[in-house]
C-alpha cells in the first residue's frame, strides 16, 4: 500500500539506520506518487535534512511549512505564525556523526602515483558559537509547549531542551529545568510518561557528569544526581538502565567489579529485583573480570544462565497453553521501536565474548599454579 502512513514508515526504518540515500528516493517516489504529506512526513523531512548537515536549509523548509509560501533568506526573516512543536523540536538535532562520508584522495608514501579514492567521515562537529546561535535563534520562536490533549509539558520536549543546554555547557540551567519540571507534574503519571521522565534521568547521568576525570569522583556526582532527581518525585523508581549507567562510571576505578555488586546490593534493598536485568549482568561481569574477581563474574554468569532458561521456559509454556489475546485495536498500532529493535542479537555476542574472556582468564591462572 502507497499510502503517507507506510511512506512514513519506511522513512522513519531509514533515517533509524543512516540509510539517508534510500530516504531520499523515498520522499522523490512521494512526490511522484503525488502521495500527500502529513505532520509526520514533514518532521521526518526536517529530520533527515538536520542529520545530513543541513541545519539552514532545514530551517528555512519550517518556515516555508509555517508561512505556507517559499521563503529563500529565511535565516533572517521571525516567522509569523507559532512553529508546530513537533517540527521546533527536531531542529534541536544534530548531524549523525560518521553517517556521512566523502570521496578524499592523496598521494602514496614514496611514489608519485595518486593513490585510488577512498572515502572518509566528514566532521560533524559544529562550533560552540554556532550551537548557541542555533538554540537562542529557536528559543525565540518557541511555540506552545504542551499537546492538544495533555495540560503539562511532554517529557520529551524537556528531553530535547536539557540535552541541547548541556550541549552549549549550561548543565546547572538544564538540571534545574528538569526539577522544575519534575516537580509541576500533576501527583499521578501515565505510565506511558513514566519512561520518557526517566530518560530524563539518563540523560542527565551519561551527559550532565561527563566532565571532570572518570573514576570514583565522577561515580559519586552521577549518584548524586540521580538521587536529587528520585527525590522530586517520590512515585518514580529506577529502572534497569538507570543502574547500567551508574555502574559505567566505575570502570576507571581499581575495586570495580566490588562496587559494582554493592551498586546492586544497594539498589535491589531499596527497590527491589526488578532492577536487575541481562545488561546489568554483563557491565558487572565485564567489571569483575577487569578487577580479577573471578567469583563475581562466574555468579552473575550464571544468573544469566537462570534466566534465559527460565525465559525460554515461560515462552513455551505461553506457546503450549496459550496467553492473553491482545486488543482488536491493538493490531492495527505499530510496535514501539524498543520492540522491534530489541538489539538481542548483540547483547547475546556480547555475552559471547565476555564468556571467552573468562575462560582465558581462568586458563592463565591455571597455567602459573606450580
Amino acid at each position: 500500500m502507497r499510502s503517507t502512513r507506510s511512506f512514513n514508515l519506511l522513512i522513519s526504518i531509514a533515517l533509524r539506520q543512516t540509510a539517508f540515500g534510500t530516504a531520499q528516493r523515498l520522499f522523490n517516489a512521494m512526490r511522484v506518487d503525488d502521495v500527500p504529506a502529513s505532520m509526520e512526513t514533514w518532521k521526518l523531512t526536517v529530520r533527515w535534512l538536520v542529520r545530513t548537515g543541513r541545519w539552514d536549509e532545514a530551517w528555512r523548509r519550517v518556515l516555508s511549512i509555517t508561512e505556507g509560501k517559499d521563503l529563500k533568506s529565511a535565516s533572517v526573516i521571525t516567522p509569523t505564525k507559532p512553529i508546530p512543536l513537533p517540527l521546533w523540536l527536531e531542529l534541536f538535532g544534530s548531524q549523525k556523526r560518521g553517517a556521512l562520508r566523502r570521496q578524499s584522495t592523496g598521494s602514496a608514501s614514496g611514489n608519485s602515483r595518486v593513490s585510488p579514492s577512498r572515502l572518509v567521515p566528514c566532521p560533524s562537529r559544529v562550533s560552540s558559537a554556532v550551537e548557541q546561535s542555533r538554540y537562542r535563534a529557536l528559543m525565540q520562536v518557541i511555540p506552545p509547549l504542551t499537546s492538544l490533549n495533555s495540560t503539562h509539558i511532554l517529557p520529551r520536549t524537556i528531553h530535547v531542551i536539557a540535552r541541547t543546554m548541556v550541549h552549549i555547557g549550561r548543565r546547572d540551567l538544564a538540571l534545574s529545568t528538569t526539577l522544575s519540571y519534575l516537580e509541576s507534574l500533576p501527583s499521578r503519571i501515565r505510565r506511558c510518561d513514566r519512561r520518557a521522565i526517566l530518560d530524563l534521568l539518563h540523560l542527565h547521568m551519561f551527559l550532565g557528569t561527563r566532565s571532570g576525570k572518570p573514576g570514583l569522583k565522577r561515580h559519586f556526582a552521577q549518584r548524586r544526581t540521580m538521587f536529587k532527581l528520585l527525590n522530586a518525585r517520590q512515585d518514580l523508581t529506577p529502572s534497569p538502565m538507570t543502574l547500567f549507567l551508574l555502574l559505567g562510571s566505575l570502570r576507571a576505578s581499581r575495586r570495580c567489579g566490588t562496587m559494582a555488586m554493592q551498586c546492586l546490593r544497594l539498589f535491589q534493598k531499596r527497590w527491589g529485583p526488578s532492577v536487575q536485568s541481562s545488561l546489568v549482568r554483563r557491565r558487572i561481569t565485564s567489571l569483575a573480570l577487569k578487577e580479577g574477581r573471578l567469583d563475581i563474574a562466574e555468579a552473575n554468569l550464571r544468573a544469566e544462565k537462570v534466566a534465559r532458561r527460565t525465559k525460554v521456559g515461560w515462552r513455551l509454556q505461553r506457546e503450549v497453553l496459550g496467553g492473553r489475546l491482545p486488543r482488536a485495536f491493538s493490531k492495527l498500532m505499530r510496535s514501539s521501536w524498543r520492540k522491534s529493535f530489541s538489539g538481542r542479537g548483540a547483547e547475546n555476542r556480547r555475552w559471547h565474548l565476555l564468556e571467552k574472556k573468562l575462560e582465558r582468564t581462568k586458563h592463565k591462572r591455571r597455567s602459573k599454579l606450580p
